[in-house]
């Protein structure tokens, strides 16, 4: 069995803080979570988990309650102490999440991306087929706003045996800043893992942690992480290709774009 995880957690600063994931893009009106999990669950995930923060679980719910086309559903939230800090741990905080509420394998995604329904069923005979951890891309050029900066994960894998050997997190990447980086591929967070890597990802967490305890905007890094593990011969990563355009928001303006695609 494999569940598909969600990541709606995010703060959308560069869409001016309001939630990505609940713009109104389909050619129904849907929102684009919506729209992204209809596409998910035409294969036969276990179930749905989102991680969510205090802001989005509420507007979660309400489209989706506890059973979603008879997919149950489980709503977890990434929590930090405010007092201290300014904004979340980062995306592997937000994957630990889940550690004590998951007994499958799963495949986590964006929630504010539309990957396609071939991306999903790839993925997913990916997971059913074999006892493997996964990550799909595509060039970097192919995943860039046609304006403004976005951070990627930039992939490096052994051409012979099709695995990773090497992420590292790229900041404010942009069409006009960074031709160099085009060809390359990128990591769009769609990324399978087995239960055994939460442990990892989650003691990796704990001592980040500790060693940034007075840092109140230093984040914890999915890609690095992983990347982490790699190296310490702890993670072996099977690339596939994401072969279908990547569709989503970053930028103010993007739904326009967007709403304009699906629509066709």
């Amino acid at each position: 069995m494999t569940v598909i995880v969600f990541l709606v957690a995010g703060m959308s600063s560069r869409f001016g803080g309001n939630p990505k994931h609940l713009t109104k893009v389909g050619p129904n009106n849907e929102t684009l979570i919506e729209y992204s999990v209809n596409q998910a669950i035409k294969n036969k995930f276990s179930k749905i988990i989102f991680i969510t923060n205090q802001k989005s679980e509420k507007d979660i719910q309400n489209l989706f309650t506890k059973i979603y086309k008879n997919i149950p559903i489980e709503y977890i939230q990434q929590n930090y102490d405010r007092n201290k800090r300014i904004r979340p741990w980062g995306t592997t905080d937000a994957i630990c999440a889940i550690r004590l509420h998951i007994d499958d394998p799963f495949i986590l995604v964006n929630g504010d991306d539309i990957y396609g329904e071939g991306t999903f069923k790839r993925g997913y005979e990916l997971m059913k087929e074999r006892n493997i951890n996964i990550i799909g891309g595509l060039q970097v050029i192919k995943t860039l706003p046609k304006t403004g900066n976005v951070n990627r994960g930039i992939i490096n894998i052994n051409a012979q045996t099709n695995t990773v050997i090497g992420l590292k997190e790229k900041l404010n990447i942009s069409k006009i800043g960074n031709p160099e980086l085009f060809q390359e591929l990128a990591n769009v967070n769609f990324i399978g893992l087995q239960l055994n890597i939460l442990d990892k990802l989650n003691d990796i967490l704990n001592k980040f942690k500790e060693n940034n305890i007075n840092d109140e905007k230093i984040e914890c890094l999915l890609p690095d992480n992983l990347h982490e593990l790699i190296e310490k011969n702890q993670l072996v990563m099977t690339f596939f290709e994401i072969t279908n355009e990547i569709l989503g928001i970053t930028n103010p303006g993007d739904e326009v774009i967007l709403k304009e695609k699906l629509s066709k």
